[in-house]
C-alpha cells in the first residue's frame, strides 16, 4: 500500500513538473512574439513620426508669406479680401444653427409618430 501511494505522489510531482515547464515554454513563446509586436509598434512610429517632420518641413516650405504673396496676385485677382457684409456675428450663426436643429429634430419626431401610427393601426 505504501508503495502504491508512493508511486502516485512521485507521478504526480513528474507530471506537475512537465506541466510547468510545458507552460513555461508557451508563456516564454507569448512573451516573444508580444516583444516582436512591441518592436514592430516601434518601428511603426518611428515611420511616422518621420513622415510628420518632413511634412511640417512641406508646409513651412509652402506657406512662405512670399510664395504666398505670389500666388494671391496671381489667383485671387482683387477678392483676396474678406468684405463687411461676408462677416457673420456669433450670435447669427447660433441662430442658424438652432432653427436647423429644431427643424431636424421636429422632423424626428414626425417620422416616430408615423412609424408608431403604422404599428398601431390594424
Amino acid at each position: 500500500m505504501g508503495s502504491k501511494k508512493f508511486y502516485l505522489t512521485n507521478s504526480s510531482l513528474v507530471a506537475g513538473i512537465i506541466m510547468s515547464i510545458i507552460l513555461m515554454f508557451v508563456v516564454q513563446f507569448k512573451v516573444e512574439a508580444l516583444q516582436d509586436e512591441i518592436a514592430s509598434a516601434d518601428n511603426e512610429i518611428a515611420v511616422y513620426q518621420d513622415q510628420i517632420q518632413l511634412l511640417e518641413v512641406e508646409w513651412v516650405f509652402l506657406t512662405r508669406p512670399e510664395r504666398l504673396r505670389v500666388l494671391a496676385t496671381n489667383y485671387l485677382q482683387n477678392n483676396g479680401y474678406a468684405t463687411a457684409s461676408q462677416i457673420k456675428d456669433v450670435g447669427d450663426l447660433e441662430k442658424y444653427y438652432l432653427v436647423n436643429y429644431e427643424k431636424t429634430e421636429v422632423d424626428k419626431l414626425a417620422l416616430v409618430a408615423e412609424k408608431e401610427a403604422e404599428q398601431i393601426s390594424f
